[in-house]
């Protein structure tokens, strides 16, 4: 089985088993990714990461998976983790680094000082 490892924003690596999307999945609860080859065939590119409850039910028919193959997705990566708040955290670490395309568009923060005023600019 192959591994693949990605940094997320906090600096903290995290570590997913590849797997073939005809597998049978596990019904434990996990992080997950539909990926493609890197450039170079080097490496990943996460195209859509989630989370679950339960890998089986939810991969079993994704609803995303037909536009990650269109994107050239051929693989899904798997984190397993049972606590929810490590799923929680793992995801959002990753999400924020990785910024996968078929997670939508990510919001960036901008703070800006005026007169001892805290804004917020919100920038897509």
């Amino acid at each position: 089985m192959s591994e693949a490892i990605f940094r997320g924003l906090s600096g903290r690596l995290h570590r997913f088993s590849v797997h073939r999307p005809h597998e049978d999945f596990a019904t434990a609860p996990a992080v997950y990714c539909f990926a493609r080859p890197g450039p170079g065939g080097r490496g990943w590119t996460p195209l859509f990461l989630s989370r679950t409850g339960n890998l089986s039910k939810r991969l079993a028919g994704h609803e995303q998976w037909p536009e990650a193959k269109l994107l050239g997705a051929t693989h899904i990566l798997i984190h397993q983790h049972d606590e929810r708040d490590a799923r929680e955290y793992v995801e959002a670490d990753l999400a924020q680094a990785l910024r996968p395309v078929m997670n939508g568009p990510f919001l960036e923060a901008e703070v800006e000082e005026a007169e001892s005023n805290l804004r917020l600019i919100w920038a897509a």
